[in-house]
């Protein structure tokens, strides 16, 4: 098996420029699933794409966007990896902020540009493209893969859970294998264990039914603008520490082993500061890596009420509204802090309403950092990179992987293969054309690292 793994890896070197032609072929499809413009053509493409590779995929209508299912099956008792990803992507509003059109894929200084190219289109046909050097070398794959596309990760993925549940034994696997976001700033690669979940709210203050005069009315009526600064006042305090009665009861501690991770990993204040928009980043290693991993955070989105426009218009205004997003980390649940907000908002503001689901929600999960098939994974990793990756009890982001453990009971493991600047949500998302290409690689020997740990008796 390691003389093809060597084909393999001639083949996908061999092939860069049909290989940048699909990405480019799948950028160009919009796939945009909060205005649901072009997904479904997008799931048509994707999964020809997958068919051209040699994998065998369908279309599986969900209870909103289409999922695109693959898989290779070798052995039915053979070690089997899922691989999760979206083919959906972001508004690529605002459009004048683009070099080049968001749909028209353009390569620039080694770079592609366009909405989706890292998030998470790039990362996706990755495993796609590694599969199907595998087969054209060997005409098979060193274990069982599956694939699971969805196209509405970006919307939330609010039918995830009810597809997984209601095709869990089409989806049985060992191990989900997740590549979506980027790399560490300082360009190091990295297994992340877990993310943490997001719960979306809106607070609506509303006082009078009309903006009144703030003259003529002013300290008669009621401004919701204060009423909702004092409830948020009363919400979080000025160190970030959440004051919900119960909120912290169920967040998962800190083990030895995580700690240790987190001091490990490599920290430069105004390298992180940069990637952020700061000139430096004040605060310690371990306080930022356990703020963005390990520890829930409630967040400010939005506010509206009044008026800001030119000139001066004197109101009070009539309603006001903020949007928050409550990040979560392990055993926290999305239900149980909205029940404990709802509460903890009739205790000090009764009149103001709270709305879930502004921005859809997502459990939070994390995979124990002892589990046996980081060894393979990490083993991949340094087969292409030449160095060890950087090991993450936990990303800070939301993605739905607590999906897999939950309704599969198979544990989750991400590999970012993008850049940590590939502007995802924002204008001009790139991806680097050198990490995609390590991506496939990676991607390949994965493979061949997993049937190895099997047949060795470590998985």
């Amino acid at each position: 098996m390691h003389e093809q793994l060597d084909h393999v890896h001639q083949n996908i070197e061999q092939g860069e420029d049909e290989t940048l032609q699909i990405l480019q072929r799948l950028v160009a499809q919009p796939s945009i699933s909060a205005r649901n413009e072009g997904v479904r053509e997008c799931a048509e493409l994707l999964c020809e794409i997958m068919r051209d590779a040699g994998i065998k995929a369908r279309i599986i209508p969900s209870e909103g966007q289409p999922v695109v299912y693959g898989e290779i099956m070798t052995d039915p008792n053979a070690y089997t990896l899922l691989c999760y990803g979206h083919y959906d992507v972001q508004p690529p509003e605002p459009l004048e902020e683009w070099e080049s059109p968001p749909f028209e894929p353009e390569i620039r200084d080694g770079r592609m540009y366009g909405r989706g190219v890292g998030d998470n289109k790039g990362q996706l046909l990755a495993h796609i493209l590694a599969t199907a050097h595998w087969l054209e070398v060997s005409g098979d794959t060193p274990i069982n893969v599956k694939f699971v596309f969805e196209g509405e990760e970006e919307s939330g993925s609010p039918n995830l859970r009810s597809f997984v549940r209601d095709n869990a034994e089409l989806l049985r696997s060992d191990l989900v294998y997740i590549s979506d976001g980027g790399m560490h700033p300082s360009g190091n690669p990295t297994v992340s264990l877990g993310n943490r979940g997001i719960l979306g709210v809106s607070l609506l203050a509303e006082e009078a039914d009309r903006d009144n005069h703030s003259g003529n009315k002013g300290g008669a009526v009621p401004n919701p603008v204060w009423t909702l600064t004092h409830l948020l006042s009363a919400t979080v305090d000025p160190t970030g520490e959440v004051l919900i009665d119960g909120f912290y009861d169920d967040v998962r501690p800190i083990t030895e082993t995580e700690e240790a991770l987190i001091a490990d990993l490599p920290f430069d204040r105004r390298e992180m500061g940069a990637t952020m928009g700061l000139q430096e980043l004040n605060m310690t290693p371990g306080e930022y890596y356990r703020r963005i991993m390990l520890q829930p955070y409630f967040n400010i989105s939005g506010f509206s009420s009044g008026y800001v426009g030119p000139g001066a218009k004197t109101i009070i205004p009539g309603q006001a509204e903020c949007r928050i997003d409550i990040r979560l980390v392990a055993d926290q649940e999305t239900a149980d802090i909205a029940d404990k907000l709802q509460a903890h908002v009739h205790r000090h503001a009764p009149q103001v309403r709270v709305k879930v689901g502004q921005v859809g929600s997502m459990e939070p999960s994390r995979t124990s950092p002892d589990h046996p098939t980081i060894a393979p994974v990490s083993q991949a990793i340094r087969g292409v990179h030449g160095t060890d990756p950087l090991i993450l009890p936990s990303g800070g982001g939301s993605l739905p992987n607590a999906v897999w453990p939950q309704e599969l009971g198979t544990a989750h493991i991400g590999v970012p293969y993008a850049n940590a600047d590939e502007h995802n949500h924002s204008p001009n998302e790139n991806l680097r054309l050198d990490y995609f290409f390590r991506g496939i690689h990676t991607s390949a020997l994965l493979l061949f690292e997993l049937a190895r740990a099997r047949q060795r008796g470590q998985i």
